[in-house]
């Protein structure tokens, strides 16, 4: 444990800078994210949500501060075994094969191939997985409802149903951190509530994983969050309870218009405040 890190802190922020060039991306980033708790991070486009959680797995480098990550603090730590503790969901999609920080698993595996790739950290089978992992792979596309498309090829899954698998693809080795990167970005509205339900499944669990939820719709964070960070142009603009944080002109601030935003059945919905005739939106 390093000396400035809270005793239950999953990840630690100390004083983080990223910039690249002339661009400041993250500035003075003082933050922590409990053990087996839920964090939203929060913010509009290009606020640097994805770009902190970078940081968490090692794949952007620091120009300034410290990460400490499960105990161990990046840039002294080997990254690769690091991040077999680490469960990640990334979205972005390309030819068929979904990236994981940035590789591509394969979609000519299986939709249970593609979960064992969880448990050695890759995008392929270059390891040949035991009877226990075929059976925890097996229970863990049950618990996120693909059980109908275990030997389905991963490639001939809806997007929906891709990203519920590597759900359970980063949960199989039991993570003790768990990166949500906007796991319902371009969703239909069913693919997008399966894909909170799921999460609500982890949050269930007897001892969950620290859980960051990364998004920047105010509608998909869970009134279990036990914390909101709301990021504007690399800074933390606010941070507390999710009923601290939503509020209109915290909000307003963070994505550059007016908004309002109020609890409906549970969640909070947000709604943009109409500009005066002939005007244009956050001008």
């Amino acid at each position: 444990m390093n000396e400035n890190e809270p005793s239950n802190a999953a990840v630690h922020f100390n004083r983080l800078h990223v910039k690249r060039g002339q661009t400041q991306i993250l500035k003075d980033i003082n933050l922590s994210f409990a053990e087996g708790k839920y964090t939203a991070i929060l913010g509009a486009n290009g606020c640097g949500k994805t770009t902190l959680v970078r940081c968490i797995t090692g794949h952007v480098l620091v120009t300034s501060g410290a990460v400490d990550v499960l105990g161990y603090r990046i840039g002294r730590t080997d990254i690769r075994e690091l991040r077999k503790e680490i469960g990640l969901v990334n979205t972005s999609v390309d030819g068929g094969g979904i990236h994981i920080a940035g590789a591509v698993v394969d979609a000519d595996l299986t939709t249970r191939e593609a979960v064992l790739t969880g448990f050695f950290a890759t995008v392929w089978l270059y390891d040949v997985p035991t009877e226990e992992m075929y059976t925890i792979a097996t229970e863990a596309l049950g618990r996120v409802g693909l059980s109908h498309r275990i030997g389905h090829r991963f490639g001939s899954l809806s997007t929906g149903e891709q990203r519920r698998c590597m759900i359970a693809r980063a949960l199989v080795s039991s993570p003790k951190l768990l990166i949500l990167d906007e796991p319902t970005a371009g969703l239909d509205v069913a693919g997008r509530e399966q894909i909170l339900q799921t999460i609500e499944r982890v949050l269930d669990q007897a001892d969950p994983p620290a859980v960051i939820m990364v998004t920047h719709h105010v509608e998909e964070i869970s009134k279990r969050a036990d914390q909101v960070v709301l990021l504007k142009g690399g800074e933390i603009s606010a941070r507390g309870s999710l009923d601290d944080v939503m509020r209109d002109e915290l909000l307003s601030d963070a994505f550059g218009c007016g908004v309002h935003v109020e609890d409906r059945g549970g969640r909070y919905w947000l709604e943009v405040v109409r500009e005066p005739e002939g005007g244009f939106l956050g001008e």
